[in-house]
């Protein structure tokens, strides 16, 4: 008796370590820290997406990391101007994805994209979409979604990096960004600001 009783308290005792193991279930990559809104109030700090694409430093999220909190610049509101190139509205998991370039004539792969979240995840959303619409008639995008000409805007939110896709196989020497919409010229790439809060006319 003795016996059986030390086995069911060593049992119980693994229990909750097993459970531990099987905590993360976000419907989809890093949800939780996607359609968060409580960074929303944060001061924004201006960056360019130049800057962005040549200096901030990729983290070594993967596709692994799929509850990871946010850390470091993530935890960080910016300001972006940047030139609409491609706006697709009907993405799998219900954000608006855009694809933002520096300049008007710079190649459309060297990009970033931010992301607005469905208005269900908050009122700041709807806001968001709604001041977007106002500037895009999103009713006449075409089935790629690119504008003609692009249009160019302020994209105010948090950001992030989407390691989901940082890669790498065993042919690569090293770590890439692959299937990241145009934007996969390097890992940096791979930063985002997602979610946005706020968009508006571009300043200046």
């Amino acid at each position: 008796m003795t016996r059986l009783v030390m086995l069911g308290v060593s049992w119980l005792l693994l229990v909750p370590a097993a459970g531990a193991g099987q905590a993360c279930v976000e419907p989809h990559y890093r949800w939780s820290e996607k359609v968060d809104t409580t960074l929303q109030t944060r001061p924004a700090t201006p960056a360019n997406i130049a800057e962005i694409l040549t200096s901030w430093t990729p983290l070594s999220l993967t596709s692994k990391d799929k509850c990871a909190p946010r850390a470091g610049r993530e935890d960080s509101v910016f300001a972006v101007v940047g030139w609409i190139r491609r706006l697709k509205l009907h993405e799998a998991d219900g954000d608006w994805h855009i694809e933002l370039t520096e300049a008007q004539a710079t190649p459309v792969l060297s990009c970033i994209i931010v992301e607005i979240p469905a208005e269900r995840y908050g009122a700041v959303y709807a806001r968001a979409r709604a001041a977007l619409a106002a500037f895009v008639d999103t009713t006449q995008l075409g089935p790629t979604g690119d504008l003609h000409p692009p249009l160019r805007l302020q994209f105010t939110g948090t950001a992030f990096f989407d390691g989901y896709h940082q890669q790498q196989t065993a042919g690569d020497a090293s770590p890439r960004a692959s299937q990241h919409g145009r934007c996969n010229a390097s890992l940096r790439a791979l930063w985002e600001l997602h979610p946005v809060y706020a968009v508006a006319a571009a300043p200046g």
